[in-house]
């Protein structure tokens, strides 16, 4: 196979590969045995007919598409390895084919945008606020609470209900009286005060009991999810079925054995605090990383080219795609139950996309500039840190990433970045 390279104008590159005829010979044998299958040729059984006697009856062409959708991807790919990281493709390449004549191989162009030149600014010695490690006053009594309410025992009564209660009710929703899809529920749960449904409707829920029949009135948000309802006016006709009041548990030692495996309520406050401490000091961290990071991207202002943008968006999508279809909802469901259309979730997107490479790409250029490299030994206390986390042995990580050359390169390039931020972070100067 033979390369030829040039770099244009607008950041972009040009690659000329001439692909052996043998080789585009093997592509064409691959897409003979894959058309043979479909077509009938008289005197022979469907499928055996030989491909001189094909290509006499249907024209050489027949095969030509095929072989090159199967030849190109590999060519490019074998290209983009000889000609080393100078040229590396972040994006669709644009293939155009320069000739396919019988004999003489295949020649094609693929032309990209490269990756963008990061000029990093100062990312040593940046300046940044220090961030408090110590957890928040009152956190321990807020946990205490919580758990207090969680573990509270519900004892039913007649009413009236206050906040807190949980009410069970019949409601029906109605907009110009007319009732609106989604709007009717039966012998539904709701605890007042937890802002489960649309402001304003639970508030006029206090003080009832049993049996009232309550008329209450609530405006949907602008940004509402229906966006048939945003913004109107409602009436939901609301039967208290049920009401149950929550007996909290007194804050003592008793109540420490019942949550947790401590035997005195001191003790249980002293492993929330210490808990909670390692908590503020982790998201303090976080947040420090989180403010060298973006402020080294502030310095550099890399510009991205569209296409690269434009690739980020659609995985972005597909990723999104994958993660409702696991819940139930196909991509075309959730655009009827929301009114967007796919461009507009796709343009959602752009932002965070964006961010994303931006940050990626001042990262790598960081670690390229400290000479970061991810060796084995890096690889080995990674797989130990995963085993750690997930609680499976470190060999049993080590083969599953290890047979997939895709999961390791991710692996070392994510241990890159976080090398990279940890430069940004020690060289950091802390006001």
């Amino acid at each position: 196979m033979k390369v030829n390279a040039e770099k244009l104008e607008g950041n972009k590159a040009k690659l000329t590969i001439e692909v052996a005829p043998e080789t585009f010979e093997k592509s064409m044998d691959k897409a003979f045995r894959q058309v043979v299958k479909k077509i009938s040729i008289p005197g022979f059984r469907k499928g055996k007919a030989p491909r001189h006697v094909v290509e006499r009856m249907y024209g050489r062409e027949i095969l030509l598409e095929d072989a090159i959708n199967d030849a190109v991807p590999e060519a490019f790919s074998q290209a983009l390895d000889e000609i080393g990281s100078e040229y590396e493709c972040i994006v669709y390449p644009k293939y155009e084919i320069v000739s396919s004549e019988k004999g003489q191989g295949l020649v094609f162009t693929a032309t990209y945008d490269l990756k963008p030149e990061i000029k990093l600014g100062p990312y040593k010695g940046m300046e940044l606020e220090k961030i408090s490690e110590a957890a928040e006053e009152g956190a321990v009594e807020k946990q205490l609470k919580a758990m207090q309410e969680r573990f509270a025992r519900l004892e039913k009564t007649e009413g009236p209900a206050v906040v807190g209660d949980v009410c069970t009710i019949d409601f029906l929703g109605k907009v110009d009286d007319i009732p609106f899809e989604g709007g009717a529920g039966q012998n539904h749960p709701l605890e007042l005060g937890s802002g489960s449904f649309i402001p304003g409707f639970e508030e006029q829920l206090v003080g009832a009991k049993v049996g009232d029949e309550v008329a209450v009135n609530v405006t949907f948000p602008e940004d509402y999810r229906a966006t048939e309802l945003a913004g109107k006016a409602a009436v939901f006709d609301v039967t208290v079925k049920e009401i149950q009041h929550k007996i909290l548990s007194e804050m003592d030692d008793e109540f420490a054995k019942d949550v947790s495996e401590f035997e005195t309520l001191e003790e249980l406050k002293k492993d929330l605090e210490e808990k909670l401490n390692k908590e503020a000091k982790e998201k303090a961290q976080a947040d420090l990383e989180n403010k060298a990071v973006e402020k080294a991207v502030e310095e550099a202002n890399p510009e991205l080219p569209e296409s690269m943008l434009a690739m980020r968006q659609d995985q972005l999508l597909e990723n999104f795609a994958r993660q409702i279809r696991r819940q139930g909802i196909e991509l075309e469901q959730y655009m009827e139950l929301t009114g967007m259309k796919l461009e507009d979730i796709r343009e959602n997107f752009k932002e965070r996309a964006q961010k994303e490479l931006q940050t990626e790409l001042v990262l790598e250029a960081v670690a390229k500039a400290e000479g970061v490299v991810i060796g084995d030994e890096d690889l080995e206390d990674e797989y130990k840190r995963l085993a750690d986390q997930t609680g499976r042995p470190a060999e049993e990580i080590k083969e599953i990433y290890g047979g997939n050359k895709t999961m390791v390169e991710s692996l070392k390039f994510n241990l890159m970045m976080n090398k990279a931020i940890k430069v940004l972070t020690d060289n950091a100067k802390i006001k």
